[in-house]
């Protein structure tokens, strides 16, 4: 458990530093006592010497202070808990009554070294039982004070411990979910390309092929230097985009248009990984290979609010359906992958455009700067 806890920033009290607290609370308490001890024995006539209000103000609580890791170690240890509250509950009454009668037996002898005051004149024998009567009530409860301090301390170190435990859980599930996303993506992205090279071969197009073949390659590259990124900066995408985008275009030859609009502000912004190669894949696939009159693709990402908004354009058939639903691997993908990067705070959507389709994508701004911190 100790190694446990010290993996989780939440080590184990010592008693160097329960005594010092326990002395940082008793210093107060005790001066407290010793102005109420000196000026309610002057109101009734009885005054005392300072130094016989302070003995009798400070002893008791600075007696428990030394006592409290002791008592504070067995609360922790002897916890009054569903399933064992009973004997929990006989092992604190005896181990109080010890406590509270040490506490005493303690006061007790430093009076009768320093100078009895008036309720400590005799000899131990005579005072002890005297003072037991009168003060053992206090003294069983500040020992339950000790024991339900505690028990605070550990009901919130378990708390603490079991929300750190849940959310390091959630973090690797999260990961493992977001690589296994990944690792479906990116066949998907293999399995088009190969289909783009296979359909330049029929074509008789040899070198577009071979050269797509070499592309492919470089894209791959950078694809297994980004396997364990869940984000990566918009210029590091928009490098993997336009190398996607040549492949695409030994494919349409001279029809397939593209033009890239990003503010210079915009490229530290982090995006996740293989975020807009399926956004214009979609605007390809589903826009320019439908209708043979289209054969432009637009890309532009700025900054709005605390958002970074990327929007994917193509000049084909209007899209007509309502947001993004059903529309491949890709996209569904992608949207997968922004929820569990940001939970609700993300957007993406598929609109009809006047001159053919929208893409939308927003996600949380974050600059490659601030990420660093």
């Amino acid at each position: 458990m100790s190694h446990d806890l010290q993996a989780t920033g939440h080590p184990t009290p010592g008693w160097a530093r329960i005594w010092l607290l326990a002395f940082a609370v008793a210093t107060p308490l005790g001066w407290s006592s010793v102005a109420f001890v000196y000026f309610g024995m002057l109101a009734v006539g009885r005054p005392l010497t300072f130094e016989q209000a302070t003995l009798a103000g400070l002893q008791d609580w600075y007696s428990w202070a030394l006592l409290t890791p002791i008592v504070f170690s067995l609360g922790r240890r002897v916890r009054l808990e569903r399933d064992q509250w009973v004997g929990a509950l006989m092992v604190h009454l005896v181990c109080g009554t010890i406590v509270a009668l040490v506490d005493l037996a303690m006061v007790t002898a430093i009076n009768q070294y320093f100078g009895p005051t008036v309720s400590f004149i005799g000899s131990f024998s005579e005072v002890y039982p005297r003072i037991v009567l009168r003060y053992f009530h206090f003294a069983f409860i500040i020992y339950w004070v000790i024991v339900a301090a505690a028990h605070a301390t550990e009901y919130y170190k378990s708390t603490r411990d079991g929300e750190l435990e849940s959310l390091a859980l959630q973090a690797e599930l999260t990961q493992a979910q977001l690589a296994a996303l990944r690792m479906q993506l990116q066949p998907h992205f293999l399995f088009n390309t190969l289909h783009t090279i296979a359909s330049l071969v029929r074509e008789g197009r040899g070198e577009a092929a071979t050269a797509t073949i070499a592309r492919l390659g470089d894209l791959f590259r950078q694809t297994l230097g980004n396997v364990e990124r869940n984000e990566v900066p918009l210029r590091e995408e928009l490098s993997f985009i336009e190398a996607y985008l040549e492949i695409e275009q030994s494919r349409f030859c001279d029809r397939l248009a593209v033009r890239i609009e990003v503010g210079p502000d915009t490229l530290e912004a982090w995006i996740p990984t293989m975020a807009l190669q399926p956004l214009v894949e979609n605007a390809i696939r589903h826009g320019i290979a439908r209708d043979p009159s289209a054969g432009r693709v637009e890309v532009s990402a700025r900054r709005r609010d605390q958002s970074l908004r990327v929007e994917v354009r193509n000049d084909g058939p209007s899209y007509t359906g309502g947001g993004v639903s059903a529309d491949g691997v890709g996209l569904s993908n992608t949207r997968a992958r922004l929820r569990r990067l940001y939970g609700s705070g993300y957007l993406l959507e598929l609109l009809p455009d006047e001159r053919g389709t929208l893409v939308v994508l927003e996600v949380p701004w974050r600059s490659e700067r601030e990420a660093l911190r």
